[in-house]
């Protein structure tokens, strides 16, 4: 039997679908010539495409052509398993996942299971196509099928993620600089000078037309000495355009690292200009500022704070914070008055130190030991030699692996360097201590010969 359907179009005729069959037309009296009327048509007009005395004898047609209407009336849709998978996508993309797979598998298993218990599709090719690619995509990130899907119930708790405003996103050049401050107090400037310092009490770290980050240092010890952060306010300064607020303040102090800002609240604005999320809870937050994107990153490590910025270069040269006036020790670094020379004090032995806690040998060991080098290494043996606080080990780590995450470009600048010989070489330490042992070689050689002298003459 041959059965065959076509669509036709002629300049009389409006689009119509002819089907035949010839073997059916044999059995039923039918002809295999076209102009053999289906039915007896005696209107005016064109003939009809079907007639209801033509049912009983082409019921195959009629079947065909009443699925094809079926499947357009029930409605093969599966756009909403697309907007489910974006969904899942961009909540992945701003939520910490116990790891990266998570990020790639769970949308994409989202969309697989969707598409799955789309049963309308089944005879849709663009269906099965994308069925297709996603089951590739799936076998390629190493997903399985069975595990965690994304439902839109679990996003109920966080905004929205919006397309971003014009106004509120960045666009400028993405060339960023670095300040970070942590343990003793050490800072790396914008600049990228690296100092020590001492800087007790409340001073601030950036203060520009967008932002203020302010510290507190004290002593670490009831005898005074070296200080460290023990309390960090960011105030991020009001933008009409991106938010509603006249401010926003977050403060942390010792023991208390909170994820949210003063007023309770995460995020504000347009497509959430400002955002702050708990990364671990009293440990580790960070600050978002979608507009003049810069993060900000701060730790609680023991008693103190480790503080991280990465801005973009063309905001802190168009910021107010380069007047000469502002003391600001991101941009400027540390007064004078207040600077410890790390590297002279770091070359000179134990016996010419008046008093350390742990030995410069034993705490260039633990601090090799975390693969620590440059001016991270040159802290964590500071801090270790002047407090033995092993959390000052942990808070030079966390400051190399935040200036790696936030901008890897100027990570890519450091030497590498394992090793504080250096120190000794350049303040000749170790050619001081021979010129002292040679003249008390010679003084007591001296000594040695007038007694011999003496003793002739006496003779």
């Amino acid at each position: 039997m041959k059965f065959g359907c076509s669509l036709s179009e002629t300049t009389s005729k409006p689009l119509r679908l002819s089907c035949s069959s010839s073997s059916w037309d044999r059995a039923h009296g039918g002809s295999e010539d076209e102009s053999a009327p289906l039915s007896r048509w005696r209107g005016m007009g064109p003939r009809p495409l079907f007639s209801l005395s033509a049912i009983p004898s082409r019921p195959l047609v009629i079947l065909l052509i009443v699925t094809l209407f079926a499947c357009t009336a029930t409605g093969c849709s599966f756009d909403v398993c697309w907007q489910l998978y974006e969904t899942a996508k961009e909540h992945y993309q701003f939520s910490t996942p116990s790891n990266e797979k998570s990020t790639a598998c769970v949308p994409l298993r989202t969309y697989y299971n969707c598409l799955k218990s789309a049963s309308n599709c089944r005879g849709n090719i663009k269906y099965h196509s994308i069925s297709n690619v996603i089951e590739n995509q799936m076998k390629g990130s190493n997903c399985t099928a069975n595990g965690p899907v994304y439902h839109p119930i679990d996003d109920q708790t966080r905004p929205k993620v919006h397309i971003p405003d014009a106004v509120c996103s960045f666009n400028g050049l993405k060339k960023f600089r670095h300040c970070g401050l942590f343990g003793d107090p050490h800072l790396r400037t914008f600049n990228n000078m690296f100092q020590t310092c001492k800087v007790q009490g409340a001073w601030p770290l950036v203060n520009n037309e967008y932002l203020t980050v302010m510290v507190t240092n004290d002593p670490v010890s009831h005898t005074g000495g070296p200080t460290a952060t023990s309390k960090l306010t960011v105030l991020i300064k009001q933008n009409k355009e991106c938010f509603d607020e006249k401010f926003l303040m977050y403060q942390a102090q010792t023991d208390s690292l909170p994820g949210v800002f003063q007023d309770g609240e995460t995020v504000y604005g347009k497509s959430d200009s400002v955002e702050l999320f708990e990364k671990v809870p009293g440990e580790h937050i960070e600050i978002h500022i979608k507009y003049i994107d810069t993060i900000i990153w701060v730790r609680q490590i023991g008693s103190y704070f480790t503080f991280a910025i990465s801005i973009p270069e063309e905001i802190l040269n168009s910021s107010s914070s380069t007047s000469e006036e502002n003391l600001d020790l991101c941009v400027h670094g540390c007064p004078q008055r207040e600077l410890i020379n790390y590297q002279k004090f770091l070359a000179l032995k134990e016996r010419e130190i008046k008093s350390y806690v742990m030995p410069r040998d034993e705490a260039l060991k633990v601090c090799k030991e975390e693969n620590l080098t440059d001016f991270y290494l040159d802290s964590c043996v500071f801090d270790l030699m002047t407090t033995g606080n092993r959390n000052f080990t942990v808070a030079a780590l966390a400051a190399l692996q935040d200036l790696l995450k936030l901008t890897p470009d100027i990570a890519k600048t450091e030497k590498q360097r394992k090793d504080i010989d250096i120190y000794d070489k350049l303040y000749n330490i170790s050619t001081a201590i021979r010129t002292t042992n040679m003249h008390s070689f010679r003084n007591i050689l001296l000594a040695v010969m007038v007694c011999i002298f003496a003793r002739l003459h006496v003779v």
